[in-house]
Formats: C-alpha cells, structure tokens, sequence
C-alpha cells in the first residue's frame, strides 16, 4: 500500500509518554506502509532525541525525527508538517495513546470523505484510577473541540499560527480558520486515542488558569466564534460557551465582595450574612466544578484541603491572564478567510467572499429555490452569507396563512441571525410590507440598513457584496458601503399577483444600473437587463443532479404512490394559477382517465386564495400537498413521465423553471407548454404550443420512459452539465474577472 498518511508529533520533555505513544503505533491493523510518523523534539532536555534515535534502529514504523531549539507546539506541527509526504497529516500528542485501529479507521474515513477538509477524533481519559484534582488529563466525546491530539487533516489546511507559544488554543485557531473558511471537520467517534493523567501536581490549576492569557489571541483573531462557541458545555441541555470562565468569573467577584463586606460590614449584619451565603455557594459550585470529574478517586483529605486553598487563586490568576491577553494582543488583526486561503495557494476564484445576500425566499421553504442553492454552494466555496429572507414585496392579506408567517417572522426577527449550515447565517428582517408607500420604504431601508450594519460588524465583515433578488433595495446603498453590487434576475416580479407594479418598474432599472453585475435566469430578462447594464449574463436555472438522479437507481417508490395505479404524471412546485393552467390539468385529466396526475406543492403559493375546486373532483388527480427536499427523488421514482403546464403570460415567458433540468436528471421525459426558455432544448422535451399537442406529447413520452429512448438519456447528460456546482463556478470566475479580491 502506497502512502497515505502522515502522522505529526511534536513534543517537549516527554519521553516515556512519547516511547508509549510511538509503541501503540507500532501495534497498529493497518499496514505500516500506509503511514509515516514525524516527530518533532521542541527543544527538550530529557535525552528525547537520544530515545528517538535508538527506538529508529529497532522499530518497522517510517519514523523521522529532527530536533529544534524550543519554538512552541505551532511551530513544531508546522515543520512536522513540512516533512510530510502524504496529503493527509494525522496529528497527536506525545502524551496519548492510539487505539490499535486508529489509523485504520483515519484512512477508513479519509476514502469515504476525501473531499472534507478533515476528521476530529474521540479522546478518551484511561488509567481513571490515577485522577486527581491536580492531574490534567483531556477527554473530547461529542466532537467540536478540535484538540490536535487527535486530529486528521487534509495537508493543505495545515499551517498552524505561531504566535501561539504553549499548547493551548493553537489547535483550536486552526480548526476555527478551516470552519471560518467554509470548509467541515467531522467528528467520528471511532477515531479512538487515550488519554492518561499526567502526573499530579499541587500547582497545576493555577498554570492551567495562566494558559488563558491567549484566549486574548483567540478572541481577536476570531470574535464571532470566541464568543460563541469556544468551550461550550451543556447545561440543562443548553450548549453555553465559556462556562468555565463564567463560574469563575462569579466567584471571582463574591471573593472581591465577601471581603469588602467584611472590612465594611458588622459581622452580625443581614447583608453581611447574603453576602457570605452566596460567596459560600459560589466557593462550593467552583470546588464542585475542579473536583466531579475525578470524584470516584479523590478521597483524600490531603487533596481536599489544598484544592480548597489553590482554588481561591485560580480565578485571580485566571482573570489577570485573559487581563494581560487583552492587552498583549490588542492590536492583532481580526482573521481574514480570503488572506488565509490565498496564503495556501487556493486560485482567485475559489476565495471566499463576504456577501449580503437579499432574497425573495425564505430559507426554510421546502422547495429550495436558486437562493438557497446558490448561497449553500457560495458557503461551500468558503463564501460567508448573509441570507435576509424574504422582505414581503407582495401586498399582505387576510388569510390564515399571511398572518401565521407574520407571526413567524415576528418571532424569528428577534432571535437575530442564525446558522443554518457553516458560513450561511439566516435572518428575518421585520419590515413593513407597505412598499408602495415612500415614506415606508425609507423608514424600511432606514431600519434593515441598521440591522444589516450591526450583523456584519458581528460576523465581522470587513468588504461586504451586496447580492439581492429583489430590485428594490437600491436605497440601502445609500446607507451602508457595499464593495460591489450584484443583481441576480430570476423572475419578472412585477407580472406575479398582488406586486407593487409602479415600484418595481422604477426601482428596478435604478437597481440594474447600479449594479457591477447581473445574472439572469432566461433569454427574456438577459435581453431587457442588458439595456440598462452590459454587464449582463445570462445562466439559467441548473438542478442538484447527484440528488435527482438517485431516481434512476433501485430506490424506494414514496409509500403513497405504490397505492396509485400507473401511469402517473408528475409535477412538483408551487400550484398557483399564474404559473399552473388547471384548465389543461382537467382536460389531460378527462381525455385519458387511466392518466393519474401527481400533485406535489403548496396551493395558493405566492397567490393566497388560489383554488382548484374543478380539479378536486376529478379521481385521477391528486394533490399530495409540499414535500421535504430530500423526499421528492421517491416521488419521481414512481413518475413515468413530468409536466410543465405553465400559462402563457408574462410571468412564466420570463422563467426558466427551476425543475425543467431536475425532471431531466431524474431520467423523466419532460412535457412542456411553449415556454420561450425552453425552446432551445426542444431535443430533449415536448415543447406544445396548444392544449392539444401536450395532451397528444403524453403517450410518446410514456413511450420515451418505457424503452429509455435517446431522448432520456440525451437529458440525463444535458442535466450532468448543468449542476449548480459548475454554475456557482461560472459565477465566481465572473465576479473573478470583475472585482479585485478584498
């Protein structure tokens, strides 16, 4: 077996715990040709290089060693992995212990996962009998701590910030500079190492409490997730970052007030007394916090009366640190992904950006439309977003469900933003949905500006984009600085129902103006956006091809449709009547009534009050209501052929359905109306331009599904090519082309 991984060991006077550590590596299931082992002596004065050099000439592991004047762990991992000659570092401690299948299971992962930037490992604590409240030990179960004694990262990821000089926080700075970066590590809880105590010491609490002076690194270089994420513990099972700190934080000042109390106060005195209690309580809750883990060994009084001493000066030692971090590294410059990722050599257009992205959906709607397509891919990328949800261009109306999503986004607004997948950040704004008035929309822009303001200073935007869907919001450039604008055309909102007309043919040609860039989604919008803007690209809507070609494979039919006799024609979106012809649904219905027509969306969807009463009679139509994303692969599955029964109006002859090219990756010959997007695809579907010609393309595209013709897998490949991976790249190599990177 060719090499594979790489494993990195710095260490530093370690070197029983590193003779133990290199033994269990010996002793590893996975051939020792599929790893090398790289170990780093920083500095140590315990003849570690001495023990390396006799273990290289008995041992059959590919061991490389080389000793450095002492520089700090960062430095150590950096130059380990210099040496490294496979894609993938492997990273321990000297002090742990591997289980046998460890790099077994690293290479198990690295085949499965080759594209995740890395995996983080279960560190278990063994010898538990040897605990003490004055051993360090360390213990990761559930993942999202990072520690680099157990850690497998892509190579190229690997340069780790040498400011940090102990071994503390470098590991998690790397972790946060993947994540902040758009990329995953994964946690797997059989990607085993132990952990035994070391060795007890009387003042071990207080210089671990002197390790914090570089959380004020940590917290300069990544504010966001310092504050809310770092040392998350859970409590009444409430993840709270920082709990440690926040105890001792406590009892740091109930010390402070018991003895001021006490110098100012009669003994015998009720605030006295409240004061005393609750510095008590505080006392007893941070003996609690040093002692649970090792309660089961630590029963000696000896033990107990000294941690009852040392742990009154933690907090003072703890604090004074973060203290001195703060000002010891004021001046340090908050991480920027782009600057990193430009660093390791990544091309221009695979640099992240930082983007204010203005959408006409909501996030959490159960068909994805291209705003959450694009934006997840954009993350993927290393992109970070803001994603504002839908700002409620439509007049509102009475029915139940305006007023539930009213509630909804009451609600939501006052949570502030959330992260919905790594580096995708979703807020919903509260505005009022009266645009046609102008002092509305100014005291609108005026409010969402601020918000907009204050989640960018949080997520510490530095050059925001400004990306909207909607045309209307050229106003906010009056009170916020956008690097760039893009404009991203998908629809002709002013043809959908219940839209402000006037606004939107203002605001509109302003907005394109504006722009730096516009992408469109059909030869119609490009054609009249390139008159106000030639920066005008025309990409119409792909599909998510990997998850709608599942269809063509042996996956289960959606249990409701094995009821349903064959054939079924399908059709999946919102059952409005601008973009449905019901008219041609009951006549496709009432010509063959062996034809069972499948309904999938939300009725009345950007149309409340829709109804489709002459449909509901008919038994061979049935509407199964909006499905989850990742269910609609089983409808399809027991589909035979897809319709596209869009009317003819202004609104559809300037779409590009989102679903033309998921209905063609999932193998499905594809009936249309004469949609003008369409027209240059006519090799791969029926393109009607009257009633009777869809009703008629039906049978031959039965016929089409029955023998896989051509024309189905003609579509099949036409899908492959048009995926929303390769459209995000062709975006980005626009945005390239036109923007100097920030």
């Amino acid at each position: 077996m060719s090499l594979k991984i790489s494993v990195v060991i710095p260490t530093y006077n370690s070197k029983d715990l590193l003779n133990r550590c290199l033994v269990s590596l010996e002793k590893q299931t996975a051939p020792l040709s599929a790893f090398e082992v790289i170990v780093i002596d920083d500095g140590s004065n315990d003849r570690t290089f001495e023990m390396l050099e006799a273990f290289a000439t008995k041992t059959s592991l590919k061991l490389k060693s080389q000793h450095i004047p002492n520089s700090g762990p960062a430095s150590a991992r950096n130059l380990g992995v210099s040496h490294a000659e496979a894609d993938w570092v492997a990273f321990l401690d000297a002090d742990v212990i591997a289980h046998e299948d460890w790099v077994q299971r690293a290479l198990d992962l690295i085949e499965k996962s080759p594209n995740l930037a890395g995996f983080e490992g279960r560190t278990i604590v063994s010898e538990r009998h040897k605990l003490t409240p004055f051993t360090h030990q360390t213990e990761n179960f559930y993942g999202g701590r990072y520690p680099t004694c157990n850690m497998v990262l892509r190579k190229i990821y690997c340069q780790f910030y040498t400011k940090y000089r102990i071994p503390f926080r470098e590991d998690t700075d790397l972790a946060f500079c993947i994540l902040e970066s758009g990329r995953t590590i994964q946690f797997d809880e059989e990607l085993i190492v132990y952990h035994p105590p070391l060795a007890a010491n009387y003042l071990r609490p207080l210089k671990l409490a002197a390790r914090y002076e570089y959380d004020g690194l940590l917290r300069r270089r990544f504010p966001r997730r310092y504050r809310n994420s770092l040392d998350a513990h859970p409590f009444l099972g409430i993840p709270i970052p920082h709990i440690k700190q926040k105890v001792y934080g406590v009892f740091l000042l109930t010390q402070i007030l018991f003895v001021l109390g006490g110098l100012t106060l009669p003994w015998d005195s009720g605030e006295f007394v409240t004061i005393s209690s609750i510095f008590l309580i505080s006392y007893l809750l941070t003996w609690w916090m040093g002692i649970r883990n090792t309660l089961p060994t630590s029963r000696g009084l000896k033990d107990q009366l000294v941690l009852a001493g040392v742990i009154l000066a933690v907090p003072w030692v703890m604090y004074l640190h973060l203290f001195k971090g703060f000002l010891q590294f004021r001046h340090e410059k908050p991480f920027s992904s782009s600057e990193w990722l430009k660093s390791l050599g990544f091309p221009v257009e695979n640099r992240p950006y930082e983007i204010v992205l203005i959408s006409t959906a909501d996030w959490d709607h159960p068909f994805w439309t291209n705003k959450q397509h694009i934006s997840s891919r954009l993350a993927k990328n290393g992109s970070h977003i803001l994603y504002i949800e839908s700002l409620g261009l439509r007049q509102l109306t009475t029915t139940y469900r305006d007023f539930k999503r009213i509630y909804q986004r009451l609600r939501r607004s006052l949570l502030g933003f959330r992260e919905v997948q790594p580096n995708v950040y979703v807020w919903s704004p509260l505005v009022i949905p009266l645009h046609r008035f102008r002092l509305v929309r100014y005291l609108n822009w005026v409010i969402l500006g601020q918000f907009i303001q204050y989640f960018c200073k949080k997520l510490n935007f530095q050059n925001p984009i400004l990306w909207s869907y909607n045309p209307i919001v050229g106003a906010l450039t009056e009170h916020l600085n956008f690097s760039h604008i893009v404009y991203h055309c998908v629809d002709e909102l002013k043809e959908a129902p219940g839209m402000p007309v006037k606004i939107l043919e203002a605001q509109e040609q302003k907005f394109s103006e504006q722009a730096d860039i516009i992408f469109t989604t059909s030869p119609n919008l490009y054609e009249t956006r390139k008159r106000w803007n030639t920066n005008t690209y025309y990409l119409p809507n792909p599909c998510d091809f990997d998850h709608f070609n599942k269809t063509t494979s042996d996956i289960t039919v959606a249990s409701v449709l094995q009821h349903i006799p064959q054939p079924c024609l399908g059709f999946v979106g919102a059952i409005s009547h601008y973009k449905v012809n019901a008219e041609l649904l009951k006549r496709i219905a009432q010509h063959s009534p062996e034809w069972q027509l499948i309904l999938l969306g939300q009725i009345g969807e950007g149309e409340p009050g829709a109804r489709f009463d002459e449909l509901f009679d008919l038994p061979n139509v049935h509407f199964l209501g909006p499905k989850p994303y990742g269910e609609l692969p089983h409808y399809l599955k027991g589909c035979q052929v897809a319709l596209l029964p869009s009317p003819i109006n202004g609104y559809t002859q300037s779409m590009f359905p989102l679903k033309f090219f998921e209905y063609l990756a999932a193998g499905l010959p594809v009936v249309s109306t004469a949609l003008s997007a369409l027209e240059a695809y006519r090799d791969v579907c029926y393109w009607c331009e009257t009633d009777q010609e869809f009703i008629t393309a039906i049978p031959k595209a039965l016929e089409d599904y029955r023998l896989r013709s051509d024309r189905i897998q003609k579509g099949i490949q036409l899908a492959k090519e048009n995926t929303w991976d390769k459209r995000v790249e062709s975006m980005l190599e626009t945005l390239a082309q036109h923007f100097a990177q920030p």
